[in-house]
């Protein structure tokens, strides 16, 4: 198979010097539509030491047991709007950390758009919150756009009716999107 951008195009980082991995963190992000309407956002981290070292909460951790592992779901309406929120610590490295889980609902209400880290930051972020699961919400609000616009383009196709109507809703996406990468560029470069 032809690479996408053609045969000349790298497909790979370029070879690195000699090293040793010390951190793997593992991000997996789902999008679902949910019967009712609306769409479940899902998110879990993990990080993993390739060594074992001591913790005064946990003991001795090995590079078997993840040093942080965190799940969340949000759901969201199709205008992005948080109407459910939860969060779960199976690991951290303090007794303390789950107790984070607790101001997480605090984002309900909130909607994914413009200035969402921010919004996120204060919500839950801070004293009271937990740096990865704040963190994570970053590549969640990535998946609540793809997930939403995705299903709408899906569906849109499903139907038959993806011209006209809908290129008016492609417009949109795209003023909403303008100058955010270079696909979007309004320069056109």
């Amino acid at each position: 198979m032809e690479p996408l951008y053609g045969s000349d195009h790298p497909t790979d980082l370029s070879q690195p010097a000699e090293r040793e991995e010390v951190h793997n963190r593992r991000i997996y992000c789902n999008g679902f539509v949910r019967k009712d309407g609306l769409f479940d956002i899902e998110a879990e981290l993990t990080d993993h030491k390739t060594y074992s070292f001591p913790s005064d909460f946990r003991g001795e951790v090995t590079p078997n047991m993840p040093f942080h592992h965190m799940k969340v779901r949000l759901t969201i309406t199709s205008d992005l709007v948080i109407t459910a929120a939860e969060a779960v610590t199976i690991a951290g490295p303090y007794a303390v950390c789950p107790a984070a889980n607790d101001v997480f609902a605090d984002l309900v209400g909130l909607q994914v758009g413009p200035g969402w880290r921010r919004k996120v930051s204060a919500a839950i972020g801070g004293r009271h919150g937990c740096t990865h699961i704040t963190e994570l919400m970053g590549p969640v609000a990535t998946i609540a756009y793809q997930t939403r616009y995705g299903e709408e383009s899906r569906q849109a196709r499903l139907s038959g009716n993806d011209n006209a109507k809908n290129s008016q809703s492609r417009d949109q996406r795209s003023n909403a999107l303008a100058n955010s990468c270079v696909a979007y560029a309004v320069d056109g470069t």
